[in-house]
C-alpha cells in the first residue's frame, strides 16, 4: 500500500479513546446517542433530567449488588438447611 493510500485510510478510520470506551462501558446508549448520533449533551432543564439518568443508574446498580448479596445469603442459607436436614436424618437413624 503507498503512504499517500495509507494517510487517506488512517485519516477515515475511526479512532477510539480511553475516555470513549469508559463512556460506553458505563451506558453504551449515552454513547451511543453522543457519538454516532451526534446529540449534544443538555443544558439547563436537560441538564437535571441528565443529573436523574446519572443517579437512576446508580440506584440500579446499588440494586443489582444488593441482590447479588442476598442471592448469596440466600444459597447460604438453603445449605445450612439441607446440612441440618442430613445431620438430623443421621441422628435418627
Amino acid at each position: 500500500m503507498n503512504a499517500h493510500r495509507a494517510r487517506r485510510q488512517e485519516a477515515t478510520s475511526p479512532t477510539i479513546s480511553a475516555s470513549e470506551i469508559g463512556e460506553y462501558a458505563y451506558c453504551s446508549r449515552a454513547w451511543w446517542y453522543r457519538h454516532v448520533v451526534k446529540l449534544p449533551v443538555p443544558e439547563g432543564q436537560g441538564r437535571s433530567r441528565l443529573n436523574a439518568g446519572t443517579q437512576a443508574h446508580r440506584q440500579h446498580g446499588a440494586w443489582v449488588a444488593s441482590s447479588a448479596r442476598l442471592r448469596m445469603a440466600g444459597i447460604a442459607l438453603a445449605m445450612c438447611g439441607v446440612g441440618v436436614l442430613i445431620l438430623a436424618f443421621l441422628i435418627t437413624r
